[in-house]
């Protein structure tokens, strides 16, 4: 991993803050957090698109810049600075998933609509009885002749009411009984899909929705039929590498105002920053930030460049998960009371930390999935000892 940025991603770096610290003010973030708001600007999404932020990692020939996930990633560490709105996350998800399994002229026609900004998607995966467990889930479209129809319920759904298309994970068969995943292109409008936003604590959009017996033609089939699984995987591994960067911007920008705050607060008339009890608490800030960023730069950088990335991604989502909560509690008990005040714009970065949190897999989940992989690469290396041991 080489954590020196070329000339063009310096370049990047410096034009994507400049338009975020331009464009997403906290005024903004705090409006677009209110029970009456949608959670979406489309003044901000025209920019975003105009700007080419969301064409950063879209091949050329389906309107995109061409770049690299690493590019896209430090898109992703500059908008977690500034806590932007998560339309565009989710939406960057459902591309990811309709580059790896979309036919050609579906790629065509929904990457360059992402690009251009024309469209809002997501994807519907979860559901309340199997979060990450593909193999529960519940999710059926029946095929009765030409057409399926989808019934089952998900759970946690980014920006299901604004997204068209949702992109639904739902089990099917072929003519031969064989049982797979299959991902629909469902416009939400469609009479059986009912809408409910969840209350959320970070007060992003989640929904659950229920189809009951929607009706949907082969040709919103994304891909082939049952042939999805793997698409999936590969976008949610995407997506979870990429939130880690937008954590480490998030522990970054907590980190830097709490300097400046404990620089300017005074106590026995000096600033708090000089006392060596809050120099120790901030040396630990600046170890959880600087090991998260070394960890979310691997898992992008492997990813960038085709590598195995499972247990890199596992390894650096469960060290960000924890390190930027630590970081905002942190930094809560070195503002004293004017951390727990809500003009200080401090728990909009501590809401953020706990959403990304449980997003993608939680701290003990990943663990799990590290724990799992070294168990089977041991087992591996016994097996290749017995063989060596046993031709000798």
């Amino acid at each position: 991993m080489n954590m020196t940025f070329t000339e063009e991603q310096q370049m990047l770096q410096s034009s994507v803050r400049k338009f975020f610290e331009k464009e997403v003010p906290i005024g903004l973030v705090r409006k677009l957090q209110t029970p009456d708001s949608s959670g979406h600007s489309e003044e901000l999404w025209k920019k975003l698109s105009d700007g080419g932020w969301l064409s950063i990692a879209i091949p050329e020939k389906y309107n995109g810049a061409g770049g690299t996930l690493f590019d896209l990633g430090i898109v992703y560490e500059e908008s977690g600075k500034v806590l932007l709105p998560t339309t565009y996350y989710s939406t960057l998800l459902a591309s990811f998933l309709i580059e790896e399994i979309g036919t050609e002229e579906q790629k065509a026609k929904y990457l360059s609509a992402i690009a251009f900004g024309k469209i809002i998607s997501t994807i519907a995966y979860m559901e309340p009885q199997a979060i990450h467990n593909t193999n529960c889930y519940q999710t059926v479209a029946r095929k009765v002749k030409d057409r399926y129809y989808l019934t089952g319920t998900k759970s946690f759904v980014q920006n299901a009411h604004l997204a068209n298309p949702l992109i639904v994970i739902a089990r099917t068969e072929d003519e031969q009984a064989n049982e797979g995943l299959t991902a629909f292109l469902v416009n939400p409008a469609k009479d059986g899909v009912e809408i409910k936003q969840h209350s959320t604590f970070g007060k992003d959009r989640q929904s659950l929705v229920t189809f009951t017996e929607v009706e949907l033609e082969q040709d919103e089939v994304l891909g082939e039929p049952e042939q999805a699984l793997e698409g999936l995987e590969a976008a949610i591994k995407k997506a979870t590498a990429l939130q880690t960067m937008e954590m480490v911007g998030g522990m970054k920008k907590v980190v830097q105002r709490t300097v400046e705050y404990v620089s300017q607060r005074k106590q026995f008339g000096v600033p708090i920053g000089s006392f060596q009890a809050v120099q120790h608490h901030l040396a630990d800030l600046a170890t959880y930030r600087d090991g998260s960023e070394l960890a979310a730069y691997q898992a992008v950088s492997n990813l960038a460049e085709g590598l195995a990335a499972d247990r890199e991604v596992s390894i650096a989502k469960a060290y960000a998960s924890e390190s930027y909560k630590t970081i905002t509690v942190m930094a809560h008990q070195l503002w004293g009371g004017m951390g727990y005040a809500t003009e200080s714009d401090l728990f909009l970065w501590s809401n953020r930390a706990k959403a990304t949190e449980l997003s993608f897999g939680t701290r003990d989940d990943h663990l799990t999935q590290i724990m799992k992989w070294i168990t089977s690469n041991q087992a591996k290396k016994q097996k290749t000892k017995m063989e060596v041991t046993y031709s000798i």
